[in-house]
């Protein structure tokens, strides 16, 4: 499709914002957005965490390593199980708005 075409195909209404004025799918993407951040940072961050416990008496030094990499596979999973949801409302959205396109019609 050239550039200067007219796209007359609908956009998705998926969009941040205030969560009381949004729809359902809406709040739900800010939230898995929200997610994803948080699991980003603590994926930054998980070596400091497990060396604070460390050094507060928490945990064993000889198993750091070994719960390190633990706390990483979770986050891993975490990240995972986030993102197949997002693409999940995502379809799911895309396709609502192929079937109003269709209504149309």
């Amino acid at each position: 499709m050239a550039l200067d075409a007219p796209n007359d195909r609908p956009r998705l209404m998926i969009r941040l914002g205030h969560p009381s004025r949004l729809t359902p799918e809406t709040r739900e993407v800010t939230l898995l957005v929200l997610g994803h951040m948080v699991v980003f940072f603590l994926s930054l961050a998980h070596d400091e965490i497990v060396a604070e416990l460390v050094s507060d008496g928490w945990m064993i030094a000889s198993l750091a390593e070994r719960f390190e990499i633990l706390i990483g596979l979770v986050l891993f999973v975490c990240w995972s199980a986030l993102l197949l949801r997002l693409v999940t409302v995502m379809q799911r959205a895309k396709s609502a708005v192929v079937l109003d396109l269709q209504d149309t019609e």
